[in-house]
């Protein structure tokens, strides 16, 4: 029997930042900010990944002087399964063909993306449900 994956639950800014995080592997406050946006105070950043690491989704480490290096603890596959799930629930009526109407109807998807979609539907489900 596999583990349980623990839900994790993020608002939009929080995923903003793990997203960075998720990208560059590790950064600064600095660093978060001037990508998710400029326009934020410092401060505002700093507090969210001190949230962040409350929640232990991020851990930091010390860079030069007295700047925090943060790192996600968590995978952004972790993260994603519980949005998508979130997603699927609110948005779809947990109805995965109307998600996957969604996609193929209003995104433009490549001749491998959609191969790769029907080698996915064509493929007999695990016991466990997992890919």
């Amino acid at each position: 029997m596999t583990a349980a994956v623990p839900t994790i639950r993020l608002t939009q800014r929080e995923l903003d930042v793990m997203g960075v995080l998720w990208a560059l592997g590790e950064a600064t406050v600095h660093e978060v900010r001037e990508r998710v946006d400029p326009a934020l105070a410092y401060t505002s950043v700093s507090t969210l990944l001190r949230l962040l690491e409350t929640k232990g989704y991020v851990a930091h480490r010390r860079g030069a002087g007295k700047t925090h290096v943060y790192y996600p603890l968590v995978p952004a596959e972790q993260a994603g399964a519980t949005a998508l799930g979130r997603l699927l629930d609110k948005v779809y009526g947990g109805s995965p063909i109307r998600l996957l109407a969604h996609l193929v109807d209003h995104r433009r998807l490549s001749e491998q993306e959609r191969a790769r979609m029907r080698a996915l539907l064509d493929r007999p489900p695990s016991p466990d449900g997992s890919e």
